[in-house]
């Protein structure tokens, strides 16, 4: 991800744009995470595959959802990972509802980082959770 041209002589806003670039940078190779935990997948490349749609909000039965039409070449392949950690994270939510801000970091970072926490779970992750970890 790149700066997009922004440049400044002020030191002040060019660490805040850097800091912001990095860190919107490793939330989206988190998110990717979710659907394959085992390669490290380059925004560069990543992102314009993921973002190739046209969604739109349909509200119905008091319930919002979230329509995605996709105009990728694989965007069956795309919408099955969309589907995949769209589901994980209703998941997390649904048995995360009345845990604290702090159990439900520690479950998000344990499962995002479970490769590399080789089974273990971060500490303040609440025994229930096992559910949601396992898949």
């Amino acid at each position: 991800m790149g700066w997009s041209d922004y440049t400044t002589r002020k030191l002040a806003p060019c660490r805040l744009m850097a800091n912001l670039i990095a860190l919107i940078y490793n939330w989206w190779n988190l998110y990717l995470r979710f659907y394959d935990e085992e390669h490290h997948r380059e925004a560069i490349t990543s992102r314009p595959a993921l973002m190739q749609g046209v969604a739109r909000q349909v509200h119905s039965g008091g319930q919002r959802k979230i329509k995605v039409s996709l105009i990728h070449e694989k965007g069956d392949v795309i919408a099955q990972a969309v589907t995949l950690i769209s589901s994980q994270l209703h998941a997390m939510m649904r048995i995360a509802e009345q845990w604290t801000i702090k159990e439900r970091w520690a479950l998000l970072l344990t499962r995002l980082l479970r490769r590399w926490l080789g089974g273990k779970w971060i500490t303040g992750v609440p025994p229930n959770a096992e559910l949601v970890l396992s898949g």
